[in-house]
């Protein structure tokens, strides 16, 4: 094992951006919707006035603090006159690769400029995957490791610094308020800060964790508040909403397990191999392995406590990355000191082919359909064009990669809050696409473009009599529900009465 043999920090670094910058360029594909309606679409919005807003935005549930970011580089392409659509997709990506590229480096150094840390880093299929999406789990992830390589462990190697630093407790309270699922492993951290800590406790918690909190959260309700007009603490909306009414469970639920059988050697796997050999040096030999059992109990916890959340998905083990490669990397080390050239090569290359198998299948073929059909809409639109997306909701980005204030109109999922029925309207569609349309527009134009999944059209046939086909993308080899194969986009002919001028939706 040869790698980064005699780099310099800046080669180092330089590598690294270098691995996180190509994923921003050969991950073309559609992973969650989260990825732009809780970020580019709220952007959007702040920066250049239209835009559309998630039911999430109006109950005040998720921080303006990542999508602010954002808005201010689009308010700089805006000044500048270089608000192309093709910037306003790639720089958000690039500035959260460049984020990315941080968290790996403060990895790295965590670790005490290991090889098989690098290694690890950068040929997780999961993390290049998601490390160039604007995620909010993508940020968390970085801040987790970054601030991991600020902590002050004790009991063996410290943290990148050799004295207590605060600065790990500003980056915990910014994590918080991005995503308020990362409290758990700073729950365990603080404690644990506490306990060992060389001052006193009394005079730590008075001193340091009060005024940070206090500061940097303050900052943060200040900023939430501003922007949505009225006093808002947004970690406890999130868990008011998720927790206490349970409105994730709207969204799918999964048994208690899921993150032991799925989530996880979904998110890990062939790492999923050194990650267990990883645990099972720690439990075997705990005293020898004290930062790794604090770091296994905090990660412990964090599953223990999201298996009991009825509605899971493997991006919310994202956080748990730098602590799975930490616990892989300690055990790989001591190991390939001992092992022959061969064993060294046969163990890199059985990682690298096992990572980049399902790194090159998700990040370029699955799911690449209602990313590309974006471009498609683009070209096919002009400012008086309106655009209906008859697909399951959040299926495609909007405004964020259309940039035209034109009229669109897509399908809506919001959690029944008052309805008693519990059928959202992308239900009531796909139950009955024709009573749904003649409801729309009966007493108003049809669009001009009308957006849908294959699977849907030999129900919809008869209503898009008047139209073309003009695009038809290949999507996934894996269709579920009402997603297909292939994305269809109709175009109104050229005959049919021109839409009426709406408002954005």
């Amino acid at each position: 094992m040869v790698l980064a043999k005699g780099l310099r920090p800046l080669q180092v670094a330089s590598v690294i951006l270098f691995v996180r910058i190509l994923s921003v360029f050969l991950v073309q594909t559609w992973y969650v919707p989260d990825e732009y309606w809780q970020t580019l679409e709220v952007a959007h919005k702040q920066a250049f006035g239209y835009g559309a807003l998630t039911w999430e935005w109006q109950q005040g549930i998720r921080s303006y603090l990542y999508p602010s970011v954002v808005a201010a580089l689009y308010s700089l392409l805006k000044f500048t006159g270089l608000d192309y659509p093709e910037a306003l997709v790639l720089l958000p990506r690039i500035l959260q690769a460049i984020i990315s590229t941080a968290a790996d480096y403060s990895f790295y150094k965590w670790t005490g400029n290991r090889k098989w840390a690098l290694f690890l880093i950068l040929t997780s299929w999961f993390w290049f995957y998601t490390s160039g999406r604007t995620l909010l789990q993508t940020l968390e992830t970085a801040l987790v490791a970054i601030a991991l390589s600020l902590f002050p462990f004790k009991g063996g190697k410290l943290g990148y610094y050799e004295k207590e630093s605060p600065q790990w407790i500003w980056l915990a309270v910014l994590c918080v308020f991005v995503r308020p699922t990362s409290a758990p492993l700073w729950a365990v951290l603080g404690a644990y800060h506490l306990l060992t800590t060389n001052q006193g406790r009394l005079r730590l918690a008075v001193r340091t964790y009060v005024p940070i909190a206090v500061l940097a959260g303050g900052a943060l309700v200040a900023l939430d508040s501003y922007c949505y007009g009225r006093l808002v603490v947004t970690p406890w909306e999130f868990f008011r909403f998720n927790v206490l009414h349970d409105v994730a469970s709207f969204y799918g639920q999964h048994p208690w397990h899921w993150y032991l059988t799925q989530g996880i050697p979904a998110v890990l796997g062939i790492n999923l191999l050194p990650v267990v050999w990883g645990i099972t040096n720690v439990l075997r030999r705990p005293k020898e392995n004290k930062i790794g059992g604090l770091l296994l109990a905090a990660a412990a916890l964090h599953v223990a406590l999201y298996s009991f959340v009825p509605h899971k998905e493997f991006r919310f083990v994202m956080p748990l990355l730098p602590i799975f490669m930490y616990l892989a990397q300690d055990v790989i080390v001591p190991w390939s000191r001992k092992a022959n050239k061969m064993h060294l090569y046969l163990l890199a290359s059985t990682i690298l082919v096992g990572n980049f198998v399902p790194a090159a299948y998700f990040s370029v073929v699955h799911q690449a359909g209602t990313l590309q059909v974006m471009p498609a809409l683009r070209d096919a639109a002009n400012n008086r064009s309106s655009i209906t997306f008859l697909m399951p909701c959040h299926s495609t980005p909007l405004y964020s990669h259309l940039h035209l204030n034109i009229t669109t109109r897509y399908l809506h999922c919001e959690p029944p809050f008052n309805a008693s029925s519990g059928v959202t309207e992308a239900e009531a569609f796909f139950n009955n696409p024709q009573r749904w349309w003649r409801s729309e527009y009966t007493h108003r134009q049809t669009p001009d473009l009308v957006v849908l999944f294959d699977r849907l059209k030999g129900r919809v046939e008869a209503l898009l009599a008047g139209y073309n086909l003009i695009h038809e993308i290949p999507h996934t080899q894996f269709p579920e529900g009402e997603v297909s194969e292939k994305v269809l986009v109709y175009q109104k002919q050229a005959s049919q009465p021109k839409p009426v001028s709406d408002d954005a939706v």
